[in-house]
């Protein structure tokens, strides 16, 4: 899937999404909120300013991506699955899940040599890959349904209590609690369902939400930050041009930001995107840890 250096066609770069109206669930004031302060703030306990050792001068960048081609350890190389919010405004829940999820991934060690593939599962899922619900997030961060949420309101809450697992899971791991993914489209490795409030979740959910809490979160101030996590194989979530999304690869040649959308589909931002959204994006450096990874509900 990449190749950070070759080509990309320019009308995958800055490309608007397919939904229909002034944003997917991210507003202008949403981003005027998503400050480093506020989401430091919001990280709480699990906030870290960006360290030092992860910097990358840029002129190593071309030898780190080409490490990452070789090695497959790119950000989308720990996705396993695309999820679909078409048509809601779920969308700073899904990047965050994408963030999670690649996080947990990460640690865990699996690698999905090709990134997450349209109505298709890998087998290597079932290894321990859990699926994280984006509605069991937003329903906390929007009670209304439509209009969004900013990217400090979903991190505060998932660091605060935490995801619950979707309904559809890659294998059987005997969860109590769970939820669907979304109000939206949905998909193969995505459930989908009704509107819930908070208030009508599961007896006992908070039980099963601690379980999926992130632990480290590093905020970036600059850019070079940005692609500094971005190359050391971390996702990292911005919310720009009315769209929250998660950075997972780069392509050199072109000069272009890959990211897993919540359409089913990988999209690109140019540099200077990329540089108005700078100040504020965060990436999930862990998630909790189980005893065992492939008994994730105990």
């Amino acid at each position: 899937m990449t190749n950070a250096f070759e080509k990309i066609n320019p009308a995958l770069i800055d490309a608007p999404s397919p939904q229909v109206g002034p944003h997917d669930g991210y507003t202008d004031e949403h981003k005027a909120a998503d400050t480093y302060d506020a989401l430091m703030s919001a990280a709480g306990e699990a906030a870290r300013e960006f360290p030092e050792e992860l910097y990358i001068d840029p002129s190593n960048w071309p030898d780190k991506a080409r490490d990452n081609d070789t090695y497959h350890t790119w950000g989308v190389n720990y996705v396993d699955r695309f999820t679909n919010q078409d048509p809601t405004h779920e969308c700073t829940c899904h990047a965050l899940r994408t963030v999670a999820e690649g996080a947990r991934n990460k640690q865990l060690g699996i690698i999905y040599q090709d990134g997450p593939k349209k109505g298709e599962r890998y087998d290597e899922s079932k290894k321990g890959s859990v699926w994280l619900s984006p509605l069991s997030v937003y329903a906390e961060a929007n009670p209304q349904q439509w209009g969004g949420a900013g990217c400090l309101q979903v991190l505060d809450i998932s660091c605060r209590r935490g995801f619950l697992p979707e309904k559809i899971q890659p294998a059987e791991y005997g969860f109590k609690h769970t939820l669907h993914g979304t109000t939206g489209r949905g998909g193969v490795n995505q459930s989908r369902g009704s509107w819930v409030r908070l208030s009508n979740f599961p007896d006992g959910w908070q039980e099963t939400a601690k379980l999926f809490k992130p632990q480290e979160v590093i905020v970036c101030r600059e850019f070079e930050q940005v692609v500094s996590l971005v190359l050391h194989g971390y996702l990292v979530e911005v919310g720009r041009k009315g769209h929250a999304i998660p950075y997972a690869f780069l392509n050199l040649e072109s000069w272009a930001m890959g990211y897993v959308d919540s359409y089913d589909v990988i999209r690109y931002d140019s540099k200077a995107t990329v540089k108005s959204c700078a100040n504020g994006a965060f990436t999930i450096v862990s998630m909790t840890t189980p005893d065992d990874w492939a008994k994730p509900a105990e």
